[in-house]
């Protein structure tokens, strides 16, 4: 049998580093066994609701290394061979993972009740049910992927997301266990589903790999693409032939953390299965895979360059076209703001110049306003004078006439008295002219 090596590396993530969230994530990896080698990696949920999944992803990962192993003693390839027959093994070997783990979360349960205090995160719906024994599976839940390379086959199963890739020993890449198409958007399989037997996936294979690697969607997250994800298989696979194992660990502990901090922030954890037989024979073909790669890279990179420099040129030419558009509109705008404040200055200077007249006028005006008024107090004054001279003189003649009636008065009595003195002496002791006549008493005055 080709000797596999097996290693495994499990980094807390960035998020939860800067959260002070613990680590999630559960992987181990065995070669010790004569007969196989075996990876493992688990990703626990971590919501509030899997408030012990980082225990969850622990026990899974335990049981199905563990089944794993009786498994590959206990099968050869030849049972494998038939579709029904696998089917059915394969079903079993799922039970038999999950009846496992669950036993794990019995006895788990059983050291470390669930309390109050725990569950506080807990929505009230599964609260209930914790406390009351039920569905205690889900505050586990995890995701899994395990591979097994024996003599004669090797095997994948899976539930969840995360990936597995194969290097094939030509030097390409593959993914061996079919996609679920369920497992996107942070929503994901789930060991703790109660369907969850029917929902793990499989693939069996004769046909050797030379490298296989198990990993976490905190990984997978970290690339744009699988060619991404293909390629760091493929540098992994070459830094294990240049460095060993233990190079491969240490630079494990350089890679990772980056990766996690570059993809979403989540637990990153990695398991790899890997021949140096099968690998050395395409070494050449690892390096070149990987300068292609990075040749990929920087071509996509100044592809996406480019198309993002064409992209910006054509909106900096929308934009100057629009520019080019408003100062047309604007210059249009200036002439005929321009035109209109000529004549406006037009007409300010026609109306100066009428106001400067009015003024002139005006002061005219007000010069004879001030001569007219002043005119106006002396004829006042004048008049208050001959107003005073009238009655005045009014006076005068008011004592005049009435001097002039108690003359008259005076005069007809004389007269009548006269009369009386002829008639009683036969005759008038006056000629009167009859031309005139003075008996009306202001006759005279009239005069």
């Amino acid at each position: 049998m080709h000797k596999y090596r097996a290693f495994s590396q499990i980094v807390r993530g960035y998020r939860h580093v800067k959260n002070g969230l613990v680590c999630q994530d559960y992987a181990m990896a065995s070669d010790a066994a004569p007969n196989c080698s075996v990876i493992v990696v688990a990703d626990g949920h971590g919501g509030n609701d899997y408030f012990r999944s980082d225990r969850g992803a622990k026990f899974i990962t335990q049981a199905a290394a563990a089944e794993l192993m009786d498994f590959a003693a206990e099968t050869t390839a030849l049972h494998l061979r038939g579709a029904s027959e696998r089917r059915e093994i394969m079903h079993k070997l799922f039970d038999r993972i999950l009846q496992r783990w669950k036993e794990q979360i019995e006895a788990d349960i059983f050291d470390d009740p669930f309390s109050e205090t725990q569950m506080e995160s807990v929505s009230p719906k599964l609260r209930e049910q914790y406390l009351a024994g039920k569905y205690t599976e889900n505050a586990y839940g995890t995701t899994l992927i395990a591979a097994i390379i024996t003599e004669k086959y090797w095997l994948v199963i899976q539930l969840g997301d995360g990936r597995c890739v194969s290097i094939r020993p030509d030097g390409s890449c593959e993914q061996p266990v079919r996609v679920d198409e369920r497992c996107k958007d942070n929503l994901t399989t789930s060991v703790c589903d109660e369907d969850a037997i029917k929902e793990f996936r499989y693939s069996f294979s004769e046909q050797m790999p030379a490298a296989v690697f198990a990993f976490t969607d905190g990984v997978e997250a970290a690339f744009n693409d699988m060619d991404g994800a293909y390629g760091f298989c493929q540098e992994l696979a070459s830094t294990y032939l240049e460095k060993g194992k233990n190079g491969l660990t240490k630079t494990m502990e350089q890679i990772l953390p980056a990766l996690s901090k570059k993809g979403n922030g989540d637990d990153v954890s990695i398991a790899g299965l890997m021949c140096t037989e099968k690998l050395e024979p395409i070494s050449e073909v690892l390096k070149l895979e990987e300068k292609l790669r990075r040749s990929v890279i920087q071509w996509e990179n100044a592809g996406h360059y480019v198309r993002d420099h064409e992209k910006e040129q054509h909106q900096l030419q929308i934009k100057l076209d629009e520019c080019r558009s408003r100062v047309s509109v604007l210059s249009k705008q200036i002439e005929q703001d321009t035109e209109a404040l000529e004549k406006m200055q037009d007409q300010i200077r026609l109306l100066e110049h009428n106001c400067n007249e009015h003024e002139i006028k005006l002061c005219d005006l007000n010069e004879k306003l001030e001569a007219e008024k002043k005119l106006e107090l002396d004829l006042e004054a004048k008049l208050k004078k001959m107003g005073d001279e009238q009655r005045r003189l009014q006076t005068q003649l008011d004592e005049a006439a009435s001097t002039v009636e108690n003359l008259m008065d005076g005069t007809e009595q004389a007269r009548k008295t006269a009369e009386e003195k002829k008639k009683a002496q036969g005759e008038s002791l006056f000629d009167i002219d009859d031309e005139e006549d003075f008996t009306e008493p202001w006759a005279f005055v009239n005069r």
